[in-house]
Parts: C-alpha cells; structure tokens; sequence
C-alpha cells in the first residue's frame, strides 16, 4: 500500500544521492556516507550524529521499534521520507533491506588536533590500522578501540574506507563515538607521533619480545597491519618496540582485529595495576 507523500520515483534526488553513495568515489566527492538499519540510528541519533536526510520503507513500521525510531528521528527535527521497497531494495548496499537508511556528513578531523589529546593526563592511546584492506577487520578494530577506552583511530594511506557500509555495520556505532583520521602517509604519521611525545608500538611477527613484555603506559600509539603485508616497512623501523604475538598452534598469524584487541586490552591491564 502506497503511503502519502511516499517516494516512487528513482530519479527522486534523495534516492539518487543515497545510491550514488555506496562508490567511495562518490563518498570523498559528497563528504557524506550511508547509516543502514534501526540499530545503527538509534546509535546515532544517541550520539547527536547530525543526519541530511532518512529514507525508510514499509517494512520499518512492521516492528514498535521501527515506528519509535522514525517519530524519534522526526522529533530530533530529521528529514524522513517514506520511499517504497522496491527504491529501499535498491536504496541499501545489504541483501536483505533493513527498511531504513540515513545520509550523514563525514565528520574526521586532522592528525594534529586528534594528538592533542595528549597533554591530558590520562595518557591516551591511539590504535593505527597499517593500510587494512579487509572492511570486517577495521570496522572490528573501530568497535574494539572503543571499548578499551582508546582516543582515536588512525588510518595509514592505502587502508580501506572507513565510511564503507560494511566498515560502518561492523563498527556497530563506533564511527560515531571514536575518531578516526585516514589516509595518512606513515611518514607524517611517524614525525607527529614523535613530535607529540608517544610512543610507537608495532606488532610484528618476527618481534623480540611478546606483546606482555613491552611497556604500554604513557602516550600510546598501538599498530597492526594486513595479515599479507604487516603494517610496512617505515613503522617498524620508527617503532619503540615492536611486540610478538606468540603462536603455539600450526597458524602463521592472527587475525587484524584479534591481535588489536590483544595489544588494547593489554594496554588497559597495564595502565589500570
């Protein structure tokens, strides 16, 4: 059934911009990036994520929780607009529609002012993800820093887009609360970690000492590369300390997002005894 004032057109100019979002190139030349299903709004709606405009199909009404989310999004003065689930269908980058999508402005700011955090006393520690290629890792990654209670993330030139739908489903509400800064050349990464006084921490495979061993108090800088490459040549060599994960099975290495979560993790051990 046909709702009143609901979007049948594809040409329709929301529809049109909220499609052209799923290309990256059409991501950077926008300076926007799509928020799919009712989980992840409420997360941003939460957080105060200012939204250009939510399109949402007849199947979002078929739960409370649905309708809750559109009256609340309405109320927060959001541009909602009805379209039909055939334009949802085509509207979302998943297989199975989830009957809501939101248009938000990418919101990063520069290496210079995320370090800045620094001179807290609470001695922060930044995650960098070494040119990621795989957009389920980074957006783990994104979720993990911020629960062990990391400043920011840092991606290297070469990492996957951060503000890829799936890297946005997988973050499950990060990308609204932590940060992130992208694109940035290890070089420039390493003269402002230095120039900011942290420390660079880099696992490595073929590391001297366990990731336990090393000291990870103070400014904390924490990087993991691609299972293929490793986080490259310039940030090992620029480390601090570069820290093993030991292997005891048959495997030659972890997973991204696991050995991130093990450096964080024990990073906040540390930092709480």
């Amino acid at each position: 059934m046909k709702q009143a004032g609901q979007i049948t057109s594809p040409d329709n100019r929301y529809v049109k911009l909220t499609r052209s979002l799923k290309e990256r190139s059409w991501r950077e030349k926008k300076g926007l990036y799509l928020i799919e299903g009712i989980h992840l709004l409420e997360e941003a709606l939460q957080a105060g994520t200012p939204l250009e405009v939510v399109l949402y199909g007849p199947q979002v009404f078929a739960t409370l929780r649905g309708k809750r989310l559109v009256a609340d999004l309405q109320g927060a003065g959001c541009r909602c607009l009805a379209v039909t689930e055939e334009l949802m269908q085509a509207i979302s980058t998943t297989v199975t529609p989830p009957g809501i999508v939101a248009v938000a402005p990418i919101q990063e700011q520069p290496l210079e002012a995320l370090l800045k955090q620094v001179s807290s006393p609470s001695s922060p520690v930044f995650m960098i993800a070494a040119a990621l290629q795989d957009p389920g890792n980074l957006g783990t990654i994104w979720r993990t820093a911020l629960g062990a209670g990391a400043a920011g993330l840092i991606l290297t030139r070469g990492c996957v887009d951060p503000y890829n739908p799936k890297v946005v489903r997988a973050a499950m509400g990060a990308t609204f609360k932590l940060p992130v800064v992208s694109g940035v050349e290890p070089a420039d990464l390493i003269r402002e970690l230095k120039g900011a006084g942290v420390k660079l921490v880099v696992a490595d495979v073929g590391a001297p000492i366990t990731f336990w061993q090393a000291d990870l108090r103070g400014p904390l800088a924490l990087a993991v590369g691609s299972e293929n490459h490793g986080p490259g040549r310039e940030l090992l060599d620029a480390a601090a300390a570069r820290v093993g994960i030991p292997l005891v099975g048959p495997v030659e290495s972890l997973n991204a997002a696991v050995a991130a979560a093990l450096l964080l993790y024990e990073a906040l051990r540390q930092r709480r005894e």
